[in-house]
Order: structure tokens, then C-alpha cells, then sequence
């Protein structure tokens, strides 16, 4: 009842319209058996009419029930029961897959309609305005709560989609920060092993073999370089930062200048060290590049 009642009153619906309207019931009851037939010759002219009005029963069907909704227009009782009634109505459609823009072209009709009728029927002008405002009230307030049918059924649409999107989004950011740790802990374990490969290179000096040991330990310490770059740079994502792109060209670089320090080892790799000198050419282009557009952004 509160519904109705708040509805009625955003529409200005007062007693005086009930009144008005519960004298058009007998104006309008010589009508009533020729309303659903002017309302089919003029829906049938629909692009999808054939869709909904199938056959002849479906037609029978929709024509009584449209008598009946035309007479409890003139009721004279617009309380929940009116209310509840226009909202099974509205479901209807809905559950049919009727289009909202043929239920305002209808209701355009039927509008078009009761006000032929108060013209034709009513010759006090006052009184006529009277009639012709009320009509418009309850037909608005059908308009109203039929299609706001529609309008739930989408929030309906639109809540599900958000749950699902809401529980696919936030399973997508959990999976993600938990690849995140792993990766985090690899390079952790990456760094410890690199730590053992220092050690080893380190071993060669003391063997003797300074050459190889220092240009071995140099390598190794700018992998252990790397490591920890590339774990502040993770540490840094974790905490809500971005990837720095530079960070994984400069890997690169660093990578390929380890492999020239290995090179040097063997005398007969000159080709070699030619190729990963202009590789760490073309490296070194792309990092400063990079490191401007970041130098911008900042």
C-alpha cells in the first residue's frame, strides 16, 4: 500500500482523480467491448506483431485481458492490489521478450484513444479538462510500473554480471600476487645459487689461474647485479609499483657483457665477441631510449 500511495503521490493522483475517473467508468462502458479490437488493428501493424500474436487463440487470450485492464482503469481502487496487478503485467512482458518501445506505443494508443472518447462524450469544457488530466495520470502511472519491470530485470542482469566479474577480478588479483611471491622467491633462490657460483669463481684465483678467476667472479657479480635488480624491481610490483622495462633490458645487457667477459677467455672466439659487442651496441641504444621515455613520464 505505501508503493501505491507513493507512486499516487509523485503523480499528483489524488481523490479528485479517483472521482474522475469512477465517472468515466459509465461514459466509457458502451466502449469497453470495442477497445480491444481498435487496439489490435492498430498493434498488428507492428514490425513484430506476428511474433507475440501468433494465432487466433493467443489473440482471444490477449484481447480479454486487455477488456479487463481497460475497465480496471475506471475502478475507482488504485491501492497495492492495482499496483501488484500492473507489475504481474509488466513481468509478462518481460518474460515474452516484448520490446519496451511497443509498450509506450501502445500506451500511446490507448491514451490517444480515451481522449477521443472524453471529446466526443463530454461537452463541458471544464469538465472535460478535468477527465482529460486524470486519464493521463492513471495511464502514466500503468507506463510507469509496467516498465519498470524492465527496468529490474536488468539491475537483475547487471548484479549477476558485476558478482561474477567482482569474484573473477578478485580471483584473477589473487592468483596473480601469488605467482608474484613465487617469482620472488625463485629469484631469492636464483641469488643464492649465483652467491655459490661467486665462491666457485672466486676458487679459481686461489687456484691460480687469476685470469680466469677475475674476469669468472666480475661475471658472476654482475649476475648477482641482476638478481638483486630484478627482486627490488618484484618487490616494488608487489607493492602496488610498476614494471620497470628498463630493468629487463639492462638484465639483458648485463647478460651478454658476461658472456664478452667469457669470450675473452678463448682466442679463438674473436667473430663471437664481435657479434655480442655490437649486441650490447644495439642494448645500450634501446636502454637509453627507454630510460628517456621513463625520465619524461616522470
Amino acid at each position: 500500500m505505501e508503493n501505491a500511495l507513493k507512486i499516487q503521490a509523485h503523480y499528483d493522483f489524488t481523490d479528485f482523480d479517483v472521482q474522475n475517473l469512477c465517472e468515466l467508468k459509465i461514459i466509457t462502458e458502451k466502449y469497453v467491448d470495442d477497445f480491444p479490437a481498435a487496439f489490435f488493428n492498430h498493434v498488428k501493424r507492428f514490425d513484430k506483431a506476428g511474433k507475440y500474436l501468433k494465432d487466433a487463440e493467443t489473440i482471444k487470450r490477449h484481447q480479454f485481458a486487455l477488456k479487463e485492464w481497460f475497465k480496471k482503469l475506471f475502478c475507482g481502487n488504485y491501492g497495492a492490489a492495482y499496483i501488484d496487478e500492473l507489475e504481474r503485467i509488466g513481468q509478462k512482458h518481460v518474460d515474452i521478450e516484448l520490446d519496451p518501445h511497443y509498450v509506450n506505443a501502445a500506451m500511446h494508443f490507448v491514451k490517444s484513444y480515451s481522449i477521443d472518447i472524453i471529446q466526443r462524450e463530454v461537452e463541458d469544457r471544464d469538465k472535460r479538462r478535468h477527465l482529460l488530466q486524470s486519464i493521463e495520470k492513471i495511464l502514466n502511472i500503468n507506463l510507469d510500473v509496467i516498465t519498470s519491470s524492465y527496468i529490474e530485470e536488468e539491475k537483475k542482469k547487471y548484479l549477476i554480471s558485476q558478482k561474477f566479474e567482482g569474484f573473477l577480478i578478485g580471483f584473477s588479483e589473487r592468483f596473480s600476487y601469488g605467482l608474484n611471491l613465487i617469482l620472488v622467491l625463485g629469484l631469492v633462490a636464483m641469488g643464492a645459487m649465483v652467491m655459490g657460483l661467486f665462491v666457485y669463481d672466486l676458487s679459481h684465483i686461489f687456484e691460480g689461474n687469476i685470469e680466469k678467476g677475475l674476469l669468472s667472479t666480475l661475471g658472476s657479480l654482475l649476475m648477482l647485479w641482476v638478481v638483486i635488480e630484478l627482486v627490488d624491481t618484484e618487490i616494488e610490483h608487489l607493492k602496488g609499483g610498476k614494471f620497470a622495462i628498463s630493468v629487463f633490458i639492462g638484465v639483458a645487457l648485463v647478460a651478454v657483457v658476461r658472456k664478452i667477459l667469457i669470450t675473452f677467455l678463448k682466442a679463438e672466439a674473436v667473430e663471437a665477441q664481435i657479434s655480442l659487442i655490437v649486441a650490447v651496441g644495439v642494448l645500450g641504444g634501446v636502454y637509453w631510449l627507454v630510460s628517456q621515455v621513463d625520465k619524461k613520464k616522470k
